[in-house]
């Protein structure tokens, strides 16, 4: 579901209420729309598919206990301040791979406001919403991604696999309606991220960075907009 809903939703209008009726709408209605899309997404998206899924399977299919499932999904307190060390180290180098790709696209005519996906976040959040899903979204999207499917596909596939598979799978769960930017621009992170989070073997590493990344995405964003005309 986590890849097949943005596939979907690429090629297919967006699953969503047009924002132009929620701008029309009252300002109570619009608190409930926000709060029901809010909830789905931290509640159902965020817990249930990232992080309760990975968690059922690895209890009914492998038959670990809660310990067992924290070491194979490196969810681990050892090490802690190295971790956020190279956390910090991660999300440094996202922002200056991203600035470089930046440039070349620029170079190339590329319209550098479709390789974010806020602007799709502004239509039924408020900016404290939005600062609220990208700081607490990381922590299931890594559980999911760098956790759960990084360790499957190492064990069946071997290292170079896993980084590869899960970052290509990372990027398309990020697909939005006719843009593919978002999708790439999120899947070379994947590649960081992951390649980061087998380097130090602790998933702490990559919800440090990746939730640092985006709440500094946001907030260079509506700086970037307060200059705008």
């Amino acid at each position: 579901m986590v890849i097949l809903l943005p596939i979907y939703s690429f090629f297919n209008a967006p699953l969503s209420i047009d924002s132009t009726q929620i701008e029309e709408a009252s300002g109570l209605f619009r608190m409930i729309v926000e709060i029901i899309a809010l909830l789905i997404q931290i509640l159902l998206v965020a817990i249930g598919i990232f992080i309760i899924v990975p968690f059922i399977w690895y209890f009914l299919v492998n038959k670990l206990s809660f310990k067992e499932i924290l070491f194979r999904i490196k969810l681990r307190k050892e090490g802690m301040d190295m971790a956020i060390f190279w956390g910090i180290v991660s999300m440094i180098s996202m922002f200056t791979i991203l600035f470089v790709i930046g440039i070349i696209l620029t170079f190339y005519g590329v319209n550098l406001d479709e390789s974010s996906n806020i602007a799709d976040l502004e239509q039924l959040f408020s900016l404290p919403s939005i600062f609220l899903i990208v700081a607490f979204q990381p922590i299931g999207e890594e559980i999911f991604f760098r956790g759960f499917l990084l360790d499957k596909i190492n064990a069946m596939a071997g290292r170079e696999t896993a980084i590869v598979l899960t970052s290509i799978l990372f990027g398309i769960a990020h697909l939005t309606y006719g843009n593919i930017y978002p999708a790439i621009m999120t899947g070379i992170l994947g590649l960081i991220l992951a390649y980061m989070v087998l380097k130090t073997k602790n998933l702490i590493t990559a919800i440090v960075a990746h939730i640092f990344f985006n709440v500094a995405s946001v907030t260079l964003y509506i700086i970037g907009q307060s200059f705008m005309p």
